[in-house]
């Protein structure tokens, strides 16, 4: 229902109410809210997302070049930094969910939505006993799977609400069922994060949950075109092309490259080439990622054309309108004080 005629307050209200709740959606809520959301990911619009050469949903999602871009770093579960987001007062003063519904705002996430990681540290730590205990008890595993779970509701809501407004890339921790291949590769940090939540998922929500996030995931986009930058999750490992982007889940080695690749890993000028490679000549032109976590509020790479963002005791976002104006010390924005 709309207020005033506008839909964002009520789904502000949403995602205000998942933050505030202590427990796990229903599965069968879930399901449908993740059925709805990847239906959204499947039939976007080709202009902004162009179709693969086996014609589905491209790796792709070409911005549309009016108002102001807000790019989000790896969420980890952390439900409060994305209720944040949405509710900061954007470039324009309004909250920035008000100027997506008015199509003044777009915002770009750069994917991994679960594992608390040094966050959730001493949580992980008790948990991997819940799961070699074949979670006899699991109280642990609950409170990591509540915040997972709830920010993957809260992407949803949001995405089906302003589909040509909101986009959430893939990362390397979109691999619910912990698979090595098509450019995925089991994870492991803090504890047996990939296999822990595996069995959560499937033991606690059921096959049926499990398969809907494993389709949401492999409808995900991997890299978001602006008229002078890109942003993808990690920074890419070889140069690439529009069209080795798009048919990205016909190629792992690209996905990989995309979501995987370390710093220091990269080949030189993987980022100026790709950019090249997008008509991006202009020197100001750069690529936005996270994956690794920065000191200070972001890392310049590869001569400052990739920027990387990523701290996960802060809610850092970049806020922009073009490249010719960013300053990495104006545009990249902590929205809490450590």
């Amino acid at each position: 229902m709309k207020e005033n005629g506008k839909y964002w307050p009520e789904i502000l209200e949403r995602l205000s109410s998942i933050e505030r709740r202590r427990g796990i959606s229903p599965a069968e809520d879930l399901q449908l809210i993740l059925s709805t959301g990847t239906d959204c990911l499947l039939n976007e619009n080709q202009r902004i997302r162009p179709p693969s050469s086996k014609g589905g949903p491209g790796g792709l999602i070409r911005l549309k070049p009016e108002g102001y871009f807000v790019i989000v770093p790896d969420l980890h579960g952390r439900l409060d930094f994305f209720h944040a987001v949405m509710r900061w007062q954007g470039l324009s003063g309004k909250p920035v969910i008000a100027d997506m519904e008015e199509g003044r705002a777009q915002v770009i996430c750069v994917g991994d939505a679960f594992h608390s990681e040094s966050r959730g540290q001493a949580r992980w730590q008790k948990a991997v006993k819940e799961w070699s205990g074949g979670f006899k008890k699991h109280q642990q595993m609950d409170n990591e799977m509540r915040e997972n779970l709830g920010l993957l509701e809260m992407i949803n809501i949001v995405k089906t609400t302003f589909p040509e407004q909101f986009h959430f890339l893939k990362g390397n921790h979109e691999n619910i069922a912990n698979e090595r291949g098509e450019g995925n590769y089991p994870f492991r940090k803090y504890a047996f994060e990939g296999e822990m939540v595996k069995l959560w998922v499937q033991t606690f929500m059921g096959i049926d949950l499990f398969k809907t996030i494993y389709r949401w995931e492999k409808s995900l986009p991997l890299m978001a075109e602006g008229k002078d930058f890109l942003v993808t999750h990690a920074e890419p490992g070889r140069e690439l092309s529009p069209d080795e982007v798009i048919d990205a889940y016909e190629h792992p080695e690209v996905i990989y490259s995309l979501t995987w690749t370390d710093n220091g890993q990269a080949e030189e000028c993987s980022v100026a080439k790709t950019l090249q490679n997008f008509s991006m000549t202009c020197p100001e032109s750069r690529i936005f990622g996270g994956h690794r976590a920065v000191f200070g509020n972001y890392a310049l790479r590869q001569e400052g054309r990739y920027v990387q963002i990523n701290k996960p005791r802060s809610w850092l976002i970049a806020a922009f309108t073009n490249m010719r104006e960013f300053l990495p010390d104006e545009n990249i924005i902590s929205l809490k004080k450590e």
